[in-house]
């Protein structure tokens, strides 16, 4: 009975390693496809999944986003604005009658020869151009409600490219966990049975369990900066809170940007044109230019005409005269205002070049970031695909020949995770830095 218990358990340790070797073949092969995990296949049978494009998101982005809707309101706020400045003003009208005549006894007495009535007619005449002045602050007005708005929509369309980017880079992350704790997963249970037919050791069952722990805390975490991710894009879109997003970039959409091609002092120039913060302050500096002019137009007293009627209260009867009325600028020449309109004119015009050292900062920055990252993720690629197509290859190979244990097992497993983890990692930074590159010029410098 010994002996047949022997070859019994002889044939389960040889059924045993054949698993593993087909466990380790599956992930060889599985290393060039695109593996669907069972979450993910069940988020993609969800009827509330949207598989969209970064285009599809930016479009209902703009059409839907809360945000940008109430700001672009304050652009319509400012032209109302603009209606009303060029409105002229009202004449005033004064009326004056008797209430009661004393010697006839009438109360509103309105005949020619026991009452008495006034009425003045008054209309100021602004001089010195003062409302097409006051119309040219209200017109930039509106510049800088746009400018606001344009400026709203290249920080919230930043953020939402960072968090498309990140979400759709995250999956393919949460691919490979899937991937391998599935892997892992199918190895503990054939060590568990080993063990309990006393073929393996503890401390390797032990071993790999508490890798295949880890993996899967690991996982959690992924899967709660997923979560994250979602609501943030829901938010930006405005879309029901229920729906899942899974984006989608297509292969060769990494390969049309090409950093190398692009010129830093091109790079400020557009940053010129379409940073709107940048114009925001420029027509900041404009307004504090024209409210200066306004200031000293100020200074110039307007013109009063001025109509009368008086009934029986003049040296004659039906008495009707005109007049002119202007304040002297004697005393209040508006001096205060001036001077301060001019501190405040110089002040913005430091401002603007302070904030146009910045943008060039801001462009720099990030076009050596992207550079960096450009030429990093071009070494990395071809070296990652070679060096690990002849690393699992020399590991079914060894494998085969019981030339590796569990801790060899278990290393190969963790820096195959870890180059795919890092090599997504880096294709995400790529696009990072990209999308930052967009953001510091205010436009897309790839087109």
């Amino acid at each position: 009975m010994g002996i047949f218990q022997s070859i019994i358990n002889l044939f389960d340790t040889i059924r045993w390693r054949l698993t593993m070797l087909l466990s380790i073949g599956l992930l060889a092969y599985s290393y060039g496809q695109t593996p669907v995990s069972n979450s993910t296949q069940s988020v993609q049978n969800s009827s509330d999944t949207l598989k969209l494009t970064l285009q599809q998101v930016e479009d209902q982005f703009k059409a839907h986003n809360l945000t940008l809707l109430a700001n672009q309101l304050g652009i319509s706020e400012n032209q109302a604005y603009e209606i009303q400045s060029q409105l002229r003003l009202n004449p005033s009208v004064y009326v004056e009658t008797m209430p009661y005549n004393q010697q006839t006894k009438e109360v509103l007495p309105f005949r020619q020869d026991n009452a008495q009535q006034i009425v003045q007619v008054q209309q100021l005449i602004r001089l010195a151009g003062k409302r097409n002045k006051q119309l040219a602050i209200a017109k930039t007005n509106t510049d800088l409600a746009s400018d606001r708005f344009y400026d709203l929509l290249r920080t919230l369309t930043y953020q939402l490219r960072t968090t498309f980017y990140d979400l759709f880079y995250a999956y393919r992350s949460l691919d490979v966990y899937n991937e391998e704790i599935t892997t892992l997963q199918q190895t503990v249970n054939l060590y568990q049975q080993q063990y309990d037919k006393g073929n393996v050791p503890l401390k390797d069952l032990t071993r790999l369990k508490a890798y295949l722990f880890n993996l899967t805390n690991e996982r959690q975490q992924l899967r709660r900066r997923i979560i994250d991710g979602q609501a943030d894009l829901i938010i930006l879109m405005n879309s029901t809170p229920a729906t899942i997003i899974r984006p989608i970039l297509a292969p060769d959409a990494p390969a049309q940007f090409a950093v190398g091609r692009l010129d830093l002092n091109q790079l400020y120039q557009l940053a010129e044109q379409h940073r709107f913060d940048l114009k925001g302050y420029r027509d900041l500096a404009k307004q504090e230019q024209q409210n200066l002019v306004l200031q000293k137009a100020l200074a110039v007293p307007d013109l009063t005409l001025q109509g009368t009627y008086d009934r029986n209260g003049s040296y004659i009867p039906n008495y009707v005269g005109v007049g002119v009325g202007i304040s002297l600028p004697v005393l209040n020449k508006n001096q205060g205002n001036i001077q301060a309109a001019k501190i405040r004119t110089q002040s913005s015009q430091q401002v603007l070049n302070a904030f146009t050292l910045q943008v060039d900062s801001d462009v720099q920055r990030a076009y050596a970031k992207a550079q960096q990252t450009e030429q990093l993720y071009q070494t990395f690629d071809q070296r990652f695909n070679d060096d690990f197509g002849r690393l699992i290859e020399g590991v079914t190979t060894n494998y085969k020949k019981q030339n590796i244990d569990v801790v060899e097992f278990l290393d190969f497993f963790d820096s195959y995770k870890s180059s795919q983890i890092q090599f997504t990692q880096l294709q995400n930074d790529r696009m990072q830095s990209l999308a930052e590159l967009n953001f510091a010029v205010g436009t897309n410098p790839f087109q």
